[in-house]
């Protein structure tokens, strides 16, 4: 059962998803959290590589290119729908997917199967689905020592190099940007830096959304690994952080982003970060920027079972009224 209600004179949908009576009582210890044990272990820097290996899903092509930010070849991929290849006059709209913290290697295979099969199944629209290279834990932010420019990357080498190598519907219209975990937090940044190339941003999971990057937000994250994160990739500046966070984005691009872009927020009711989620929407709330909030019941950070449950309507839609 859905519920939609107006806050102040912002269209705020807030949807809770149907919950099964027996739910069991969520124990808060047993969550994987944002960064989890990942994070946590990653005391020293990670060392960089920029080649992902082949996923193996049939469809699913894997580019590499010699980029001249980095200096070295880098790799993405492209899940590319079934008619891709039987329909050659057609162009399709594009779903830009950020992975979370940990790097895309581990997820990378089963959410590229992930996303063809919802496509052969006909939930998911017809697109394609680029997955870039985030690294571990970059928060999808130019790191200061130049030495993974993920942002940069992302918006001067793979986008451009997406519309000329396969047939896309190019433009903001056709785009959307979607991330879980660190991925989410990189759709909110990066889709309000970057109105101009894409016209909707879906935010699943996403964290560190809290003002303050050091703040205790329960197991989700050590306090010495937030102080470490803090200062590899912002210098140990709370200010720079929430600059480039999505509440500094949402302050600097409001304007643009209230003009027209569709914006979707979603968290599972057992996400140890649903806290933060909650007040990030309500940050946008009070900036007057229009936006879905979604809680999902019995889900925890899981970013299948969080799309299972939230299925391809939003997609739908967005690439629908394109």
């Amino acid at each position: 059962m859905k519920n939609t209600r107006i806050v102040g004179n912002v269209n705020v949908k807030v949807t809770m998803l149907p919950m099964s009576p027996d739910r069991r009582a969520f124990i808060l210890g047993g969550l994987i959290s944002l960064f989890g044990k990942q994070a946590q272990a990653q005391s020293q820097s990670v060392p960089l590589n920029w080649i992902t290996p082949e996923t193996g899903v049939l469809g699913v092509e894997r580019v590499i290119y010699p980029s001249a930010r980095v200096g070295a070849d880098v790799a993405f991929h492209v899940v590319k729908p079934p008619n891709y290849e039987t329909e050659s006059g057609r162009r399709f709209p594009t779903l830009y997917w950020l992975h979370g913290t940990g790097g895309n290697r581990a997820s990378l295979r089963p959410m590229a199967a992930y996303f063809s099969a919802a496509m052969a199944r006909g939930d998911l629209p017809p697109c394609l689905v680029v997955m870039p290279n985030g690294q571990a834990d970059s928060l999808w932010c130019d790191s200061l020592d130049g030495s993974a420019p993920v942002e940069t990357i992302l918006m001067q080498e793979i986008l451009p190099l997406v519309d000329t190598k396969f047939r896309t519907l190019a433009g903001r219209p056709h785009r959307l940007l979607e991330g879980f975990s660190m991925g989410g937090f990189g759709a909110g940044r990066l889709g309000m830096r970057h109105h101009d190339q894409f016209g909707a941003i879906s935010m699943l999971a996403s964290g560190p959304l809290q003002a303050t990057l050091t703040r205790d937000d329960g197991p989700a994250l050590k306090a010495d690994a937030r102080i470490l994160l803090l200062q590899r990739l912002f210098g140990g500046d709370q200010a720079r952080f929430l600059r480039e966070s999505p509440r500094g984005m949402a302050l600097v691009y409001g304007d643009a982003v209230r003009a027209g872009t569709k914006m979707r927020i979603a968290i599972g009711s057992d996400d140890v970060i649903r806290s933060a989620n909650e007040e990030f929407s309500r940050y946008l709330v009070s900036l007057n920027i229009p936006h879905e909030f979604i809680i999902v019941p019995s889900v925890g950070h899981d970013a299948r079972k969080l799309i299972d449950q939230l299925g391809f309507n939003f997609h739908r839609e967005f690439f629908g009224a394109a």
